[in-house]
C-alpha cells in the first residue's frame, strides 16, 4: 500500500511542475503580438488577424492536451474497478440415450407413498409363469430369473426388493409385483420400469391385454404359492394404461383373488369364503358360490385362476391346522352355472364333505390351470420329503395321480402349459429353492436351477 501511495505523490508532484511550465501567462498573447508589430509592418484587413486567431488556438489546444496529460497520470496509480462479468446461461446439450438395462426407471408415481404391511419370508423363488413351452419368468427374493428354451435359467434382473407375484401377457409385456412396487417391461425384461401404486400397496395384478387390467391392494398379506393373499382392507382395483395408474372399484368386503377373461368377465374371492362374478368389467358383482368354512371365526384365503369368461378354478383354504394337516377345498365351473367341488384335504375338511375325493397333499399346495376343463395340482404335506403330482381334467370330474417330486418337502408355485409339459417351483434336500421339470405329467423330474436362500 505504501508503494503505491509513494508512485502517487511524485505523479502528483510532476503533474503540477509540468503545468507550471506548461501554463502561459494570461497576457502571452498580447506580449507576443506587440514584439512582431514592432519589429515588422502591420499587415493590413483580415489578414493582419490571423496570427492572432493562430496563437490562440495554439494555446487552447495546449492547454487541453496537458490538462488530459495530468489526468492520464493521476490515474495511473489506481487501479479501475472492474465490471461484472455476467456468463451466458449454458445451452443444454444433447446427450446419449442410455443404453435398456434391467433397472426400473423412475416414473410418475403417487405424491403421497402408499400404505400397508411390507411382506416378510420372501423365498428365492416365490412365483412362475411360462407364456408356451420356451419363454418363462420366475421371481423372489432379489431377482427375476428368466429361460428362452424352457430349460436353461439366468438371472435377468437383481434388486434389493422381494418380488412375489408374475403376470405375462406375451413374450414382451409383463408384470411383477414387488413388496413395495410394481414393475413392468416390454422388451421380455430385457429392461424393468417401475409402474404406479394404488393408494395402498398392490398385492397382485392380472392383464388381459397391454392396458387393461385389474388386481387386489391392501391388507396384511400371506404368502401363499405365488402370489400375496390379503387378510382384511383389500380392495378391487383397476388401470387401463398398463398400471401406471390405479383406481379403487366398489366390491364385496376384503376381496383376496381377482381375474379377468375379459374387458367384461371377471371373478373374485373374498376372505368370507364366497365367490363372486362380474359382467361389467367389476364395477357390479354377483355371489355365484358359498364355500365350506372349517370353524367358525377362522380366517382363510382363497386364489382364482381364469381360464375362459365363464370357467374358473378357485382353491380355498379355510384356515386352521393341527397334526400335519391343513384344510383346503377346491372348486371349478366350466360354464359359470354349475360347480363341482373337485377335491379336499382328506383328513380334516373332507370329513365334512362325504364323495368328495382327497387332494394330493396334506397342506393346500401348489396348482396350474391348463384350460377351461384341466388343471394340475401338485400336493404339499410336510414333513415328507416327496409331492405328488395330481391332474384334473373334465371340469375336475376325473383325477389322476401320476408321480412325485423326490426329494421336495414343499413347494411355491407351479406353471404348466399342458397336462405333459410343467415346471414346479419347490425345495430340495439340501434345502436350495430349486426349479424342476416334467416333461411326462409328473411321473419324472428334472432340476434345471437351484438358488441358496
Amino acid at each position: 500500500m505504501s508503494n503505491n501511495l509513494d508512485v502517487e505523490g511524485r505523479l502528483r508532484r510532476y503533474a503540477q511542475a509540468f503545468r507550471r511550465e506548461a501554463n502561459p501567462r494570461h497576457d502571452l498573447a498580447g506580449v507576443l503580438m506587440t514584439g512582431v508589430r514592432q519589429g515588422r509592418p502591420r499587415p493590413q484587413g483580415p489578414v493582419a488577424m490571423a496570427p492572432a486567431f493562430a496563437m490562440a488556438g495554439g494555446v487552447l489546444v495546449a492547454g487541453i492536451l496537458i490538462a488530459v496529460g495530468a489526468w492520464q497520470l493521476r490515474t495511473l496509480g489506481h487501479r479501475p474497478p472492474t465490471p461484472p462479468v455476467v456468463l451466458p446461461t449454458p445451452t443444454p446439450s444433447a446427450t446419449a440415450e442410455p443404453t435398456p438395462n434391467a433397472s426400473p426407471s423412475p416414473t410418475p408415481t403417487p405424491s403421497i407413498a402408499p400404505s400397508g404391511t411390507v411382506p416378510g419370508g420372501i423365498p428365492a423363488l416365490a412365483s412362475i409363469q411360462m407364456v408356451g413351452p420356451h419363454l418363462g419368468w420366475a421371481v423372489g427374493s432379489h431377482a427375476i430369473y428368466a429361460t428362452s428354451d424352457g430349460t436353461h435359467w439366468t438371472k435377468q434382473y437383481s434388486s434389493p426388493e422381494d418380488f412375489v407375484g408374475v403376470d405375462f401377457i406375451s413374450a414382451t409385456t409383463g408384470w411383477v409385483v414387488g413388496g413395495q412396487t410394481l414393475i413392468g417391461t416390454t422388451d421380455g425384461g430385457r429392461s424393468w420400469h417401475q409402474l404406479g401404486e394404488s393408494r395402498q400397496l398392490i398385492r397382485s395384478v392380472h392383464f388381459i391385454n397391454a392396458n387393461q387390467g385389474w388386481g387386489i391392494s391392501g391388507g396384511d398379506p400371506l404368502v401363499m404359492h405365488g402370489v400375496l393373499i390379503p387378510y382384511g382392507g383389500g380392495s378391487v382395483i383397476v388401470t387401463n394404461d398398463g398400471g401406471r395408474s390405479w383406481a379403487e372399484l366398489n366390491s364385496p368386503r376384503d376381496p383376496q383373488s381377482v381375474c379377468f377373461s375379459d374387458g367384461g368377465h371377471g371373478w373374485l374371492v373374498t376372505e368370507s369364503a364366497t365367490v363372486y362374478r362380474s359382467q361389467d368389467g367389476g364395477h357390479t358383482w354377483d355371489q355365484v358360490l358359498q364355500m365350506a368354512r372349517s370353524q367358525t371365526g377362522l380366517s382363510g384365503w382363497g386364489r382364482a385362476e381364469c381360464a375362459a369368461p365363464s370357467a374358473l378354478w378357485v382353491q380355498w383354504a379355510p384356515g386352521g391346522a393341527a397334526m400335519s394337516h391343513s384344510p383346503y377345498v377346491v372348486y371349478a365351473t366350466v360354464d359359470g352355472q354349475l360347480w363341482r367341488t373337485v377335491m379336499a384335504e382328506p383328513g380334516t375338511i373332507g370329513n365334512e364333505l362325504p364323495g368328495v375325493p382327497a387332494g394330493p397333499g396334506s397342506y393346500p399346495g401348489s396348482f396350474s390351470v391348463v384350460d377351461p376343463s384341466t388343471a394340475v395340482f401338485v400336493g404339499d404335506t410336510p414333513p415328507a420329503t416327496g409331492q405328488t403330482t395330481m391332474i384334473a381334467t373334465n371340469g375336475g370330474a376325473t383325477l389322476k395321480t401320476t408321480g412325485e417330486i423326490a426329494g421336495a418337502w414343499q413347494t411355491f408355485d407351479a406353471a404348466f402349459v399342458s397336462t405333459s409339459l410343467g415346471w414346479v417351483l419347490t425345495v430340495d434336500v439340501n434345502r436350495h429353492i430349486v426349479i424342476v421339470a416334467t416333461i411326462d405329467g409328473g411321473y419324472h423330474w428334472s432340476q434345471q436351477l437351484a438358488v441358496t436362500p
